[in-house]
């Protein structure tokens, strides 16, 4: 078998050459690097030269029609997936969270969602628009529409029910309206946006993190709106969809034509979503190479280079600002070979399956990816955002389609039956923000009428796909990858008239049969996806007959040379079973898929360890969720709004069967006497432990710290010097204030410049932070010396909190902030205050003043002490 980087090689220049025809043998032999890859850039004018630029327009040799584009992208998949209009997901939890979604889909107003593009453009709105993230003002507005629409078209081709197609039709007939009274193509729904699109037009450009010209994520916005009339366009078959999203590309062609690359590449600091996806997919349906050039000039070089090179730059970085760019890098690849796309994509969809993500397939903490393989530091808090999960579907889809790698199914597998499952509440719908998989955490669902971030988005659209990646067909081969209840049906190709229906007990069982049904007996190859977790007790048959198959130590034998520490260390991969034979109507597959129970440590932090069943996260069952203060923007519920004791498990060494045992109904387990509470003096306890995507409505913890004795009494001297020190510094405590709570704010007379300073919160607790100025007065004793304490943060596994500015009390300085390198999570700082500053005064005013070309690092909590008592 093929390694992925072989693959790599030989597609990116035998492939892509071969492919390109005409294209490849006008590059001549300056087509290809030094390491014998296709050089993109030989075979484009314009490409990058001695400044660096990397905005392109493809040779006139490129197809140009949308047959040809397809012709060729036909020739460039190994594998194809069966269209999901052709799939059909006939059962088990996915199809009752397919069926929720169905509901609320019909439920939500596509004329409300309509009400700002209507305003935007001078027409009246029909209904009061949507509130939250798709308000008025400096919000996201207008993203839902675009994925409702997207939402209903995938979801008319995954069910066939004509209101989705009545929908949609409608909302592009808006769209439309839309787009003639502004008259110049444009079609969005953001207030000021067309304004501040000529502004930037013009080179005036103010880009950084989410922030473009005064909007928020505007490109990010309008992708949204592009992408849901593309699907439209695709999924039910509307010509208008495809017409108002090409005036509506004009537009944008207008808007970027004045810019250089420099100002292209400073504007994309800015989030702006799966831009160069869209317009990649726009050349393919129209033939037109415009709109392949302009998908180009939305190439983000500062963050693709490096992973061109193979180089890991994620750390620190936004997850969901950046998978959409290899989205759009993966479907590029398939149009016109660009060797340099199908680097960047499959190299980062590694990096981030294998090094980033956590065991339910989730990844990020706080929506940021930290440094490869620092997972055990990172999995409490606001970890999983659902988006980031629904974005790796459509990349590892694409991915799949040039290598049918088991990876991809692994991958698939484990986001679906684990965090997507966990992100839909089974009783009312309700989507969720973050799954986190921490200790002691809990869901954060959407107010699904009034919020609209960006997850309730992206929820939408997700379970109108749970049969995207189930099947693969080439001309000779169909491919089994996930054991979920539906049916296929091929129309196209030579394995047209097949008909795949497979019947399954999977998650909750351990069987599944696959059956066909064959017009005619036919020769090919049947690829059954052989799940590593399943071990040596994994079991095929066709027709009752048993297939013999080799053992997983056989199959990871190394091919010469002996198997490294580290290559043992590694999960191994699945595998297809190929079974080649004339197959014909009734023949019937049946699996055997055992599950068992491991750990799964985190690379760094071995002690941190997911329990398995099979590809199944064991959670741990910690009672009822619990409400409180805690929020997030949209002001939906966060994590438990207040530390709650949270068992750790000393298993003293023993193997993982002798304190995990059955519990009697399927699926769940005990861990039985090894739950103890640092600090709290009882005999061990019991866990019920149970599937992750079980823990609705309930605190639970998705990893453990599983301890030896010595190291279980050193986490309670840990904990107890920890409490001694809050202790001592709440008995110093004159004043206290929480940034960015109304009430102590109100208390202690906040002052801000600018006056409107966003209030941010992360870990669940609010802060102030940025630009200017803010200010509190706080009371002191003036009889005793005092100091100003103020709380940081350092988010784990990412790079100190950094800021420059200076901490002053009464107009005085008293310190300058330092990072604090050697700090995880919370720290406090403390500054000492001049004694002539407090005499005779009861309080006192304490500003933290940024440099002028500075920032204010999150501030968490400003106190004032006497500093002799601590």
């Amino acid at each position: 078998m093929s390694t992925r980087r072989d693959f790599l090689q030989r597609s990116a220049s035998v492939t892509a050459a071969l492919a390109l025809g005409p294209l490849a043998a006008k590059a001549g032999a300056a087509a290809t690097l030094d390491d014998g890859i296709l050089d993109p850039g030989a075979l484009v004018p314009g490409a990058a030269g001695a400044t660096g630029a990397a905005e392109v327009a493809h040779a006139a040799a490129a197809p140009t029609t949308p047959a040809a584009i397809r012709a060729f992208e036909r020739r460039m998949l190994r594998a194809r997936p069966i269209p999901f209009h052709q799939v059909r997901v006939t059962g088990g939890p996915l199809k009752h969270a397919q069926d929720l979604d169905v509901a609320y889909l019909k439920e939500l107003q596509p004329d409300r969602m309509l009400a700002y593009y209507r305003k935007e453009a001078g027409l009246t709105p029909k209904a009061e628009g949507y509130t939250g993230w798709d308000g008025g003002g400096r919000n996201l507005t207008g993203h839902i529409a675009g994925h409702y629409l997207s939402a209903i078209s995938y979801m008319y081709a995954a069910t066939g029910d004509p209101e989705f197609k009545r929908r949609a039709d409608y909302i592009v007939s808006e769209l439309k309206l839309v787009q003639d009274k502004h008259g110049d193509g444009y079609c969005g729904a953001l207030e000021g946006g067309q304004k501040a699109f000529e502004e930037v037009s013009k080179g005036n450009i103010r880009s950084g993190g989410f922030d473009l010209n005064g909007l928020w994520s505007p490109w990010y916005t309008l992708h949204k709106t592009y992408a849901g009339l593309r699907d439209a366009y695709r999924e039910t078959g509307n010509k208008q969809a495809l017409d108002v999203e090409t005036k509506f590309a004009a537009w944008a062609e207008r808007i970027v034509a004045p810019l250089s690359y420099e100002q292209m590449q400073r504007m994309m600091l800015t989030e702006f979503g799966g831009m160069n996806e869209v317009f990649a997919d726009l050349y393919a349906d129209t033939g037109d190479e415009r709109w392949l050039k302009l998908s180009y000039r939305f190439e983000h070089d500062g963050f693709t280079r490096p992973l061109k090179r193979h180089q890991d730059n994620l750390g620190g970085k936004h997850a969901n600002t950046n998978i959409p760019k290899m989205i759009g890098s993966a479907a590029r690849y398939g149009y016109v070979a660009d060797a340099a796309d199908l680097e960047a994509a499959s190299f980062f969809t590694d990096r981030i399956a294998q090094h980033h993500t956590y065991a339910t397939g989730g990844h990020g903490q706080s929506e940021y990816w930290g440094p490869a393989d620092q997972i055990g530091v990172r999995v409490d808090g606001r970890t999983s955002e659902s988006c980031n999960a629904y974005n790796m579907a459509k990349l590892t889809r694409r991915l799949a389609s040039f290598r049918p790698d088991a990876d991809y199914a692994d991958y698939n597998e484990r986001w679906l039956f684990n965090h997507v499952l966990a992100s839909i509440d089974p009783e009312d719908g309700r989507t969720c923000y973050m799954v986190p998989v921490g200790r002691g955490v809990q869901q954060e669902y959407q107010d699904m009428q009034r919020s609209f971030t960006c997850c309730v988005g992206s929820g939408m659209e997700n379970h109108a796909l749970h049969g995207q990646n189930i099947y693969f067909e080439n001309d000779d081969t169909l491919w089994v990858n996930l054991f979920i209840p539906s049916t296929a049906q091929i129309d196209t190709g030579a394995l047209k008239g097949v008909r795949v229906a497979q019947t399954t007990d999977f998650p909750e069982g351990e069987t599944a049969t696959v059956t066909l049904t064959v017009p005619q007996p036919r020769k090919f190859t049947l690829a059954v996806r052989r799940p590593t977790w399943a071990g040596d007790g994994f079991r095929i048959a066709v027709n009752g007959e048993a297939l013999a198959q080799p053992s997983l130590a056989q199959l990871r034998a190394s091919g010469g040379g002996r198997a490294s520490r580290e290559e043992e260390a590694r999960p191994q991969p699945s595998s297809y079973v190929e079974i080649e034979r004339t197959w014909k109507t009734g023949d019937t597959i049946q699996l055997t898929l055992p599950k068992s129970l491991r750990l799964e440590p985190t690379p760094d932090q071995p002690q941190v360890a997911a329990i398995m069943w099979g590809p199944l996260v064991l959670a741990g069952d910690l009672g009822p969720r619990r409400e409180g203060r805690g929020r997030v923007a949209d002001g939906s519920a966060t994590n438990a709004p207040a530390p709650q004791p949270v068992p750790v498990l000393v298993t003293g060494g023993r193997a993982l069967t002798d304190w995990v045992v059955p519990a009697g109904a399927p699926n769940e387990f005990t861990a039985k006497g090894v739950a103890l509470i640092p600090e709290q003096k009882s005999a061990p306890g019991d866990v019920a432990l149970k599937p992750f995507y079980r823990t609705h409505r309930r605190r639970y913890s998705g990893y453990f710290d599983i301890l030896t004795p010595a190291q279980y009494e050193a986490r309670g001297a840990a904990i107890a010097a920890e409490r001694e020190r809050v202790r001592k510094l709440e008995a110093a405590t004159v004043g206290f204030v929480q940034p960015g709570e109304m009430q102590p704010e109100r208390d202690f007379n906040y002052q801000s410049e600018p006056l409107e300073r966003p209030v941010l919160r992360a870990e669940g607790r609010a802060n102030r932070a940025g630009q200017g100025w803010f200010s509190f007065d706080l009371p002191v004793d003036p009889s005793a010396p005092t100091a100003v304490v103020v709380t940081y943060l350092n988010s784990q596994g990412l790079a100190p909190a950094a800021g420059n500015f200076q901490i002053l009390v009464d107009g005085t300085p008293v310190g300058t902030f330092e990072p604090n390198a050697t700090a995880i999570g919370f720290w406090d700082a403390q500054y000492a205050v001049p004694q002539d500053l407090v005499k005779g005064k009861s309080k006192i005013t304490v500003r933290f003043q940024a440099a002028s070309n500075g920032r204010i690092t999150p501030v968490f909590g400003v106190r004032t002490v006497r500093a002799t008592s601590l």
